[in-house]
């Protein structure tokens, strides 16, 4: 399957005759609190397993679909870990309740980022770009302190640095150094008093943000704001003035630019497509139309598989429904639709989205070599590049930093900000 030949690359036949020679492993051990590190989760349930439904119905979605189409090692270029003690206070109602955050859990730090790679990707190396959640009541010094000491402590692992937008642009530089950090995560979750769908691109990212991003040749992480998604012609707007005015950042659209439905992608992506400096992650996205068409039209080679785990490790679906979309999910969530009593036959969101992106290359007529990019080669070779033009005192210009690098004190350079904004109705 992974010849590199360049030959037309074809989805795995997934009909119920199917004969197929796969090693046999052993049903994952649950987790104990030594195996994700000192502390223990606040919910066990993230990965949601069990055995019964990992044996009937994960493990055989995983050898069938999943497993023959990842490479040995892949990146996921979208992934979150945070502790408990990194928030300023605790997650409000409005927060867990929000469709827009997914919110599964209020402790999910690295080492359980890493036990999960293992439980949904057994057989598999994977190597990953994480970050904080922007939660609104994060404290977002503490969080980033975190993923700053775990990508020191795992080579194949990198960190944005989540940005608010009173954050000038001597303070993202000294923390991007300190921290080793290839890219900012901005989030219209930190705008003070506007929803989601009156945040502006300009009140979340800013201009010394992507001043410090041009200069350092950085990752530049969009969730785009506003009910319109990607069409909106603010977001457009905005995109064009960043992309140009800015040309050595790598501005990435994540979620296809919360393209959930197909209207989305096909109504904004031809607006950007002349941007040389624009990427787009997979992440969360489970329509194979919307990938047909974003390889149909975008280049491949600026297209990055992400998982968005921990949200990804439950049981459900993203589906539409007369263009809104909808998360079905086995387990109850009060962001979620499900029938109760956990017996729908679902299998991982993480494991939706790699099928949606395998239906929608093989419709597109990707190659083995496009999706093996999509997989691994994209992410590696963006990251790698970003570290190589790093200055040389930069921790990560070296690989995985420098052990004895520490992230500043935010006191010393700017108070730590209180709670920013509510969340919104939707992702």
């Amino acid at each position: 399957m992974w010849n590199g030949s360049g030959k037309a690359w074809r989805a795995p036949s997934t009909s119920s005759g199917e004969q197929r020679e796969v090693e046999a492993r052993p049903t994952p051990k649950p987790a104990t609190a030594a195996s994700r590190g000192r502390e223990s989760p606040v919910n066990p349930d993230i990965p949601e397993f069990d055995a019964e439904v990992w044996e009937q119905v994960d493990f055989p979605v995983y050898q069938r679909e999943i497993e023959p189409v990842l490479p040995p090692t892949f990146f996921d270029f979208h992934t979150h870990a945070w502790r408990r003690t990194d928030f300023s206070q605790p997650p409000s109602a409005e927060t867990r309740k929000s469709a827009s955050l997914v919110f599964v859990t209020d402790h999910f730090p690295f080492p359980d980022l890493q036990d999960t790679f293992g439980r949904l990707f057994p057989g598999r190396s994977v190597e990953c770009l994480s970050f904080g959640f922007p939660f609104a009541e994060m404290d977002v010094e503490r969080n980033n302190q975190h993923i700053a000491e775990a990508s020191r402590a795992q080579p194949g692992m990198s960190g944005l640095m989540l940005v608010r937008p009173e954050h000038g642009a001597d303070y993202v530089r000294q923390q991007v150094v300190a921290g080793g950090f290839v890219g900012l995560k901005p989030y219209w979750a930190f705008v003070r008093g506007k929803s989601q769908n009156d945040v502006l691109l300009d009140d979340m990212l800013t201009a010394e943000h992507m001043q410090v991003a041009d200069e350092l040749g950085l990752i530049v992480l969009i969730h785009v704001p506003r009910a319109g998604r990607l069409p909106d012609p603010t977001n457009l707007a905005a995109l064009h003035r960043l992309a140009e005015a800015f040309p050595r950042a790598r501005i990435v659209l994540a979620h296809v630019g919360r393209s959930y439905c197909e209207w989305t992608v096909e109504q904004g992506l031809p607006a950007v497509l002349d941007l040389p400096n624009l990427y787009i992650d997979t992440t969360f996205i489970q329509n194979d139309g919307v990938f047909r068409f974003l390889f149909e039209h975008f280049d491949a080679s600026r297209v990055l598989y992400g998982s968005d785990l921990p949200n990804s490790a439950v049981h459900g679906q993203v589906v539409c429904v007369n263009g809104v979309n909808l998360f079905v999910t086995r387990r109850a969530y009060p962001w979620s639709l499900s029938p109760g009593g956990e017996t729908l036959r679902c299998t991982y969101m993480a494991y939706e989205s790699i099928r949606a992106i395998v239906r929608g290359a093989d419709q597109a007529g990707l190659t083995t070599s496009d999706l093996e990019g999509v997989f691994y080669r994209n992410s590696r070779q963006l990251v790698d590049s970003i570290r190589q033009s790093l200055p040389a005192s930069h921790p990560g210009a070296s690989g995985a930093g420098q052990a004895g690098a520490q992230v500043a004190n935010p006191s010393d350079i700017l108070p730590s900000p209180g709670n920013r904004g509510s969340p919104a109705e939707r992702r």
